[in-house]
């Protein structure tokens, strides 16, 4: 027998970890980098995800090969070594079914720092529009960073959000490129009743150019019928700009989004206070004649470098619960200056 095998108490160990995050679980898939061969961990890896008795390959060195090897709706699991980044060299479209991904870095982060990095450069294919693109149903992504470095044009997005259900917990998303393309965006926002649990989108230490989003809500660019309930939940939305026209959340055109989707206790922070950085005029922007969804922030949320929250002027959909009773800079953060 291995000394690593899912019954000693290493191995047991990282399958009882799996079963606190999905307790009923199907096949259990684990990704490797191979520039990673000579460290311990990896044969300790290789030797607890050992064949299956039908002979199933289930110790992987791409994450696309991983989910290849994944049965839809069967609660398969994909651990993703964080020791190195993870990079794809076509879009990964996660079409099936109750797939769940975990990053294996001890997880609980929220902004910068991820050790498992699922990445993409420069690609050829027309489809590539972003490193992941969730299309499945129920799927579940935690202790990850999705990092798109890619400079085709078609490639202007990091994640696209276009399935039902799914959950995404202590995960960063971030564009490196197009700083400068109105067009391009972090994160497409297009997915049913999706859960986004302590995530960070953009960072403040690129500089757009352009007003470009972070967030841009498209039912175009996701292939599904837009934004419905979802709902956020100590998540950052991170910006640096010298464009005021940029914004943290553009809602494109109406019917875009439908129905509710909530904000609890987010920040909303861009970095205008040096000299290259510029404040936003709005931090939302919705649509004219938006009149299908209701975009919900709650007295938790908080906007920073912003000068209005949104360029709502006509019942666009946009709701604030802050402590100011002027609408528009309702949750707008004040500074602190000291009273002699």
């Amino acid at each position: 027998m291995s000394t690593w095998n899912q019954n000693s108490g290493w191995g047991q160990a990282l399958l009882n970890m799996v079963a606190s995050r999905v307790p009923a679980f199907g096949r259990v898939h684990i990704v490797c980098q191979p520039d990673d061969a000579s460290l311990p961990h990896y044969q300790q890896l290789q030797e607890v995800a050992d064949h299956d008795p039908d002979g199933k390959v289930r110790f992987f060195t791409t994450v696309s090969a991983a989910y290849d090897a994944c049965t839809t709706n069967n609660n398969d699991v994909i651990l993703i070594d964080a020791n190195s980044a993870h990079a794809l060299t076509e879009m990964l479209t996660v079409s099936k079914n109750r797939i769940h991904f975990i990053g294996m870095d001890g997880g609980g982060r929220l902004g910068t720092g991820f050790g498992a990095r699922i990445t993409m450069g420069v690609t050829t294919a027309a489809t590539d529009i972003a490193v992941v693109k969730v299309t499945g149903w129920r799927c579940s992504f935690r202790n990850l960073k999705f990092e798109s470095s890619n400079t085709k044009d078609e490639s202007l997005y990091a994640l696209v959000d276009a399935g039902a259900y799914n959950l995404y917990e202590n995960c960063s998303v971030l564009k490196l490129t197009d700083l400068g393309e109105a067009t391009a965006a972090d994160v497409v926002l297009g997915g049913n009743g999706t859960t986004w649990k302590e995530c960070e989108f953009g960072a403040a230490t690129l500089r757009a150019t352009a007003a470009r989003p972070i967030a841009i809500i498209d039912k175009s660019l996701a292939g599904s019928n837009g934004m419905m309930d979802n709902n956020f939940m100590n998540c950052n939305f991170m910006s640096y700009t010298s464009s005021s026209s940029r914004n943290f959340i553009n809602l494109v055109a109406n019917q875009d989004g439908q129905r509710i989707s909530t904000f609890r206790g987010c920040i909303f922070a861009n970095w205008d206070i040096i000299g290259t950085g510029t404040t936003m005029t709005y931090g939302i922007a919705v649509a004219d004649g938006q009149t299908q969804k209701y975009l919900i922030f709650d007295q938790n949320c908080v906007f920073v470098g912003c000068t209005s929250v949104t360029n709502d002027t006509s019942n666009d959909g946009v709701m604030l619960s802050g402590g100011s009773p002027t609408a528009n800079t309702s949750s707008i953060a004040v500074t602190a200056i000291k009273n002699d």
